[in-house]
């Protein structure tokens, strides 16, 4: 009999939305698709969190910022805000500049020349299972015009929470710290996400672009590209450091970089104030799966097979009663443009793989959440050890 058998599972419903034309097109259709949900569209023109509304100097200065370093994403707001009738300046994605978290895992794998040269990378997104409207639980494949066409899980609607584009970047995150004091202005993860899968091709593109980006978020950035460069971002309030990883100074060695929920680069150490138990064992889970002769010959299978392995012996967790349950895994294969997603538990449901010439329109599908309790000694706080 299982000793920690499920209970209170649930069936969750993910959508997969596919836009194209310009920015401004491709907010109509978001309105078109949503604007007849009106606690959908409720949440997206409300403040965020309880926070006041922006004023107008302080929305003009978002825009502004935003037409900065993400142009294009004013228009995609206006498209939507014309569609729906409501004002440009209460749609709630503009809070992503200003401070207001998940619990996630991630890795980027690059083989030796002499392994394949090849490139993937992994996330796995773990939170509670909040309903709608605020986890929408959607997979957005863009296709603007003049700007390379990307598939990422989307967070109010024109954020990302991660995502690959056509020219294959990949561009995940992990929460540095949970729960934090936010303080300070700068765009936070999702804003950060969508310009950089927006306007950038390469991971030194992006790690350039970021650098220059006024950031206020406790986050874990991890980058690569199809060439099989890799960056790692760790943001902590204001406070940045990019460590760069160039396959060409790599030589003939495999390189691997992994993020939890804490920092590893020097500089960001004095940030670890607490470090859960399960992120030190998730971070040492994927290491030892990720360095094995099996993630060699096959990079995707072995990103798959541990993120689909439950925790303490992997990443895949199921307290989502707990906020702390897999919702979504994505194996991002950069070389062959292409992106694996579990939706729910990789234990329970199976693999897709999506890549940007799906039919404009939306698409459904449904997994299964299986909760469960967490263990003795999940949540524990640890002092850095780092």
């Amino acid at each position: 009999m299982d000793a920690n058998p499920p209970i209170q599972g649930r069936t969750a419903q993910y959508s997969h939305i596919v836009t194209e034309g310009t920015h401004y097109e491709v907010g109509r259709a978001l309105g078109a698709h949503y604007k007849h949900n009106s606690e959908l569209i409720s949440f997206l023109s409300s403040p965020f969190m309880g926070a006041s509304p922006l004023l107008p100097s302080a929305a003009d200065r978002v825009m502004e910022s935003f037409e900065k370093y993400c142009p294009g994403m004013n228009e995609e707001i206006k498209g939507f805000a014309d569609e729906t009738g409501i004002e440009p300046g209460r749609v709630v994605f503009y809070y992503s500049y200003f401070q207001p978290s998940g619990h996630c895992t991630q890795a980027a794998y690059r083989t030796s020349p002499d392994n394949g040269g090849h490139t993937c990378h992994m996330r796995n997104y773990d939170f509670g299972w909040e309903d709608e409207p605020y986890n929408q639980l959607l997979l957005s494949t863009t296709r603007v015009k003049g700007k390379p066409a990307h598939t990422g899980f989307a967070l109010q609607l024109f954020g990302r929470y991660d995502g690959m584009n056509d020219e294959g970047l990949t561009v995940t995150t992990t929460s540095g710290r949970i729960r934090p004091e936010m303080t300070g202005e700068g765009f936070i993860f999702p804003g950060v996400v969508r310009a950089l899968l927006d306007n950038c091709t390469t991971a030194e593109e992006a790690a350039l672009l970021i650098r220059s980006m006024p950031v206020s978020d406790y986050r874990n950035f991890l980058i690569s590209d199809a060439k099989g460069d890799i960056a790692l971002v760790e943001t902590a309030g204001t406070q940045k450091e990019v460590q760069y990883y160039p396959a060409a100074a790599g030589g003939n060695c495999n390189q691997l970089v992994l993020s939890a929920n804490h920092y590893t680069l020097p500089s960001m150490q004095v940030h670890n104030l607490q470090v859960m138990e399960n992120s030190r064992t998730r971070y040492e889970a994927l290491r030892s799966a990720l360095t094995d002769e099996v993630a060699l010959q096959s990079p995707v299978g072995a990103m798959q097979a541990i993120a689909g392995t439950e925790y303490p012996k992997g990443v895949c967790c199921h307290h989502y009663s707990e906020g702390f349950g897999t919702l979504w895994s994505m194996v991002c294969d950069n070389s062959a443009r292409e992106a694996h997603i579990c939706f729910g538990s990789p234990q329970l449901n199976s693999w897709r793989t999506f890549g940007f010439n799906d039919p404009a329109g939306v698409y459904e599908y449904q997994a299964v959440l299986p909760n469960r309790p967490s263990t003795a000694g999940f949540w524990d706080q640890l002092p850095s050890a780092e």
